[in-house]
């Protein structure tokens, strides 16, 4: 990063941003209190004990492929430690703190049992299992994860904070916290070039491997670690190295500022690179020169342009379709401020509900402290703002296309069309997946993805449903399913918005392994004048036996003749969606939902429907339209 090699050659400075801790959102420090009163007592018994990680928990994870239960309670703990720092910072500010415990006291609670947590790596990433075959984790070779970058990052962020507090009270202790660091992090940073995140081919240093979010999070979260816990020297080769980590993250990034990932993991990817861009500057003292950075505006517009309404997502790979207004929209209305674009300011402010805190303690401790110092954001109000909504997005870089009805209104149809590869980070095996959205909410779906186990990004991942194209609004020529891999692709991807009509098509024979002269091709395309979208399916078969075409639906599913369905989602203030078709025969399957993350989405049910072309067909039409 040549901004930040050319720094000016002083000491760092501190990673906290300017603020007013005094000045600190009111309804954030209430509702922290009243979470700390109630884990100080319960109807006059024993305070809650601080969450406490099991091995139990951990090696559940080797023995039976759960993940959850360990990192929800190492999640708790930082979320606990994350709030106490707030009341101690708020407190030492001398804002009125009705705390039923001593804050600085419950931080040091905090930090002595992350000293004492037994290792900072979330059980899923760890490698002990694979190098030692043990279920309990390495103390001398520990694996450099997310986790243990959260871990040192919250560390980092309350010695920040409250270090001088810390170092007065309790002698010792920070001390230990470093040496934990550089045990658990800066060391094996340092020692290791195998890292998968950090985007080298270790055979290859000129080379760089796949490059995904953990590269950004890791390195973020370690370079304000090391400028906070480290000598000056050894900051230096901490954060050098992190740099340029975070360059080939950067660099990797595509023009259109899109991530294969999806816009879920935009916040823990590129967002992730933003904030230790935001901390070298911070350090760097505001001069660092972000010219060269010319992706920005894009990347910080991927968000907004997958948005189908206030609530609702274009989801591909691991994304959810329902939005989460809890993420840290405070970085996007920084960046926009800073960059002057409006149009992200604007659906940024779209999310702060001037009713509500202004952050959870979900976030990570970094994320905390710099919404609880940015005082513009604590006064945007969503009722200034409405939702950019763009009228088309076309991010060839993926291949996802999207068009809506009314450019800047939910109101009315969209469509949504993917193309790309079936070897992208977080991928499904869905080229050709339709999204079909009536009024801003989904009718023709993407299932997304369950709760993450030890088959999630394993040889077993397309063993689950929901990752196969038989579980997506694809095709299925002759009854084949899409294959995993880069040569599994989506070709000669056409077309663009005309103002009248919006309209891309590609060829998907490669996605299914088809042979030379066999072609399928896909077309959807929104109709703005006879407001309709209309899904074309062409094909050029040796044998069509078995064909079918997928529609993922979410609500009631009516069939009304032969040749209509109507879809009832279970929304307020939104319209039913007719959809006509001209299959011969028409499969529809409920399916019940039992995992939490889909229910989050979907709730109870969706409902899968298989069109059936006849036999001496080469094509195949559906039209979706609200119904009259």
């Amino acid at each position: 990063m040549t901004a930040w090699s050319q720094r000016p050659a002083t000491a760092l400075r501190p990673i906290v941003p300017d603020g007013d801790w005094s000045s600190i959102d009111r309804r954030l420090l209430d509702a922290f209190v009243a979470q700390a009163a109630t884990e100080a007592a319960r109807d006059d018994r024993a305070a809650t004990p601080w969450p406490q990680p099991l091995f139990s928990q951990y090696s559940a994870y080797p023995l039976a492929g759960e993940r959850l239960s360990y990192e929800t309670a190492v999640g708790d703990r930082l979320a606990r430690l994350s709030r106490a720092v707030v009341l101690a910072a708020a407190s030492a500010a001398g804002v009125a703190v009705a705390a039923p415990h001593d804050p600085l006291a419950e931080v040091a609670d905090g930090l002595w049992l992350l000293a004492e947590q037994t290792t900072w790596c979330w059980a899923a990433h760890d490698d002990a299992f694979r190098r030692f075959g043990t279920v309990t984790p390495s103390l001398d070779e520990p694996f450099l994860d997310l986790g243990a970058g959260e871990a040192v990052a919250a560390v980092a962020w309350a010695i920040a904070v409250l270090g001088d507090e810390l170092d007065e009270r309790y002698p010792g202790l920070t001390d230990r916290l470093r040496a934990e660091a550089e045990q658990r992090v800066f060391r094996p940073f340092l020692d290791r070039d195998d890292w998968h995140w950090l985007g080298l081919d270790v055979d290859d240093a000129d080379e760089p491997g796949v490059l995904h979010n953990w590269n950004p999070w890791i390195l973020g979260n370690t370079i304000a670690a090391a400028a906070v816990l480290c000598t000056w020297d050894r900051a230096e080769l901490v954060i050098d190295r992190a740099v340029d980590g975070i360059d080939r993250y950067l660099a990797g990034l595509p023009r259109d500022g899109a991530i294969d990932e999806g816009w879920e993991y935009w916040w823990n990817g590129a967002a992730r690179a933003l904030e230790a861009v935001e901390t070298l500057d911070r350090l760097a003292g505001g001069r660092l020169a972000l010219d060269g950075l010319d992706l920005l505006p894009e990347s910080l517009r991927f968000p907004l342009r997958m948005q189908l309404s206030a609530d609702w997502y274009v989801n591909v790979a691991d994304a959810r379709a329902r939005g989460d207004r809890s993420l840290p929209f405070d970085l996007l209305h920084r960046w926009g401020r800073r960059l002057e674009l409006p149009d992200v300011v604007a659906y940024a402010t779209a999310h702060r509900d001037p009713d509500a805190p202004v952050a959870t303690d979900r976030a990570g401790l970094g994320r905390l402290v710099r919404v609880c110092l940015d005082r513009e954001w604590a006064v945007a109000d969503a009722r200034s703002a409405a939702l950019p909504l763009p009228a088309s997005v076309d991010l060839s870089s993926i291949g996802v296309s999207l068009a809506r009805e009314h450019e800047g209104r939910p109101d009315g149809l969209a469509v949504s069309l993917k193309g790309g590869h079936n070897d992208e980070n977080h991928n499904h095996n869905d080229l050709g997946s339709v999204i079909v959205a009536l009024d801003g909410v989904p009718a023709v779906m993407d299932p997304g993805r369950p709760t993450y186990d030890a088959r999630t990004f394993g040889p077993d991942r397309y063993d689950i449903w929901c990752m196969r194209s038989d579980w997506h609004s694809v095709p299925a020529p002759r009854g084949l399913l899409q294959q995993h891999g880069s040569a599994f692709a989506a070709r000669d991807r056409r077309g663009g918005d005309q103002g009248a009509q919006a309209s891309w098509s590609m060829d998907l024979a490669a996605a299914y392994g088809l042979v030379e002269h066999e072609h399928w091709r896909r077309t959807a395309t929104l109709d703005r004048t006879s407001s309709r979208v209309v899904i074309e399916d062409v094909w050029t078969l040796d044998d069509t036996a078995g064909t079918a075409v997928t529609l993922m639906l979410w609500g009631d599913v009516t069939e009304v003749d032969q040749a209509s369905l109507r879809v009832r989602r279970p929304v307020a203030g939104v319209r039913d969606v007719m959809l006509q078709h001209d299959a011969d025969e028409v499969a529809i399957e409920v399916v019940r939902l039992d995992d939490p993350m889909m229910r989050s989405s979907w709730g109870d049910t969706i409902t899968r429907v298989r069109l059936l072309p006849r036999p001496d067909a080469d094509r195949l039409l559906v039209t979706v339209e609200a119904a009259r």
